[in-house]
């Protein structure tokens, strides 16, 4: 080889072959192999490095998990989607009846109609509202989801039926 290391075949030797003594271990003592047997290779690493990095995993996630979660334990229940009102006291339901695009809106944030038809709204999580006629965008208030459910509804009537299976 060029720029390598050669190697020299040598010729194999056979080693003599050892007598064992074929005596059984000895009652109540740890039996040992006989030297001339390959020795036993050591134990495996203990698990305790990847016992330590589990628990620590762990806890991360339980640290992170009600980290995330103290500011909605927190929170007081009466208090939630409610803002002061202009007066400084607890907001009132919103009502609403109004003109608006030739349709005559009336209702609450619990209940609304167009031109007498019940529009279904519901309210996420968030505060925001979404109606059947539109449920892929939010909106602030109730009144800006019928107002937003009269734009898209166009010349169209909203049906008596209401929602068939929610």
């Amino acid at each position: 080889m060029a720029g390598g290391t050669q190697l020299e075949a040598r010729p194999v030797e056979p080693r003599p072959a050892e007598p064992v003594a074929l005596t059984p271990p000895q009652p109540h003592q740890p039996h040992e192999p006989p030297a001339s047997r390959a020795p036993i290779s050591p134990p495996p690493p203990s698990r305790s490095r990847r016992l330590f990095l589990r628990a620590a995993f762990t806890l991360g996630v339980i640290g992170g998990t009600a980290a995330a979660l103290l500011p909605v334990f927190r929170a007081d229940p009466r208090e939630a989607g409610s803002a002061p009102a202009e007066a400084g006291g607890p907001q009132a339901a919103e009502r609403f009846d109004e003109m608006y695009g030739g349709r005559h809106i009336q209702g609450t944030d619990a209940g609304v109609r167009i031109d007498g038809r019940p529009l279904h709204v519901m309210r996420r999580a968030d505060g925001s509202y979404l109606s059947v006629v539109n449920h892929y965008e939010s909106f602030p208030t109730a009144l800006a989801t019928a107002r937003a459910a009269v734009d898209d509804l166009g010349g169209a009537q909203l049906s008596l039926a209401g929602p068939a299976s929610h």
